[in-house]
């Protein structure tokens, strides 16, 4: 059986929640910092190569979490997991709209290349931020990247959104029986890549 998630945990997020709906800048602060890694290799796991030869992942991560800050009054915390997901979903949905400006530019003619050239514009490594624990987030980088696509997807959206089993089947259009034998796979796979291995 695989070992623990390889993703270190994420504790009181639903206290930090509270405290910054009741004005505490100070849980801002420390939810910022709890999640950020997490985030920032989401970012880097989704964006792909054209965009993030456009884009910094670190722009993308301010953005969207004053972004999530607006409306967070609204949102009810009602486990550390949705809170992780809340987070996602608003990188997800910065993502997309980082997207579709570009495409929309390219469409009219302000950005005049083709998806060929924005695939070889070589990726911006000396802009890309570092993460606050890079032993462990660089190598679960290094891993994911190293899975089959459908696999990477189940592990993006188990491991790190924290979305429910039957959740992600539904999404990848799998059972639920199948979806999780993917992950635990996945699991086993990035727990040898992550030691230098090969799966």
């Amino acid at each position: 059986m695989p070992g623990p998630s390889p993703i270190p945990p994420a504790e009181d997020s639903v206290e930090l929640v509270r405290r910054i709906q009741t004005g505490d800048p100070a849980a801002w602060d420390r939810l910022y910092l709890r999640f950020r890694d997490r985030l920032l290799l989401s970012i880097r796991c989704r964006l792909g190569s054209a965009l993030r030869a456009r884009l910094e992942s670190e722009d993308i991560l301010q953005s969207m979490f004053r972004d999530a800050l607006s409306d967070l009054h609204r949102f009810e915390p009602r486990s550390p997991a949705a809170v992780s997901h809340y987070l996602h979903v608003c990188v997800l949905n910065k993502i997309r709209s980082k997207a579709e400006h570009y495409g929309a530019q390219k469409r009219s003619g302000e950005v005049p290349l083709s998806d060929a050239m924005l695939e070889s514009l070589p990726a911006r490594d000396a802009h890309e931020p570092v993460y606050g624990d890079p032993a462990t987030f660089e190598r679960l980088e290094r891993a994911l990247a190293r899975l089959p696509q459908e696999t990477r997807e189940v592990m993006l959206l188990r491991l790190l959104e924290e979305v429910p089993n039957h959740d992600v089947a539904r999404a990848i259009g799998k059972s639920p029986e199948a979806t999780s034998k993917l992950y635990q796979r996945g699991l086993a796979r990035m727990a040898v890549l992550m030691q230098g291995g090969t799966p």
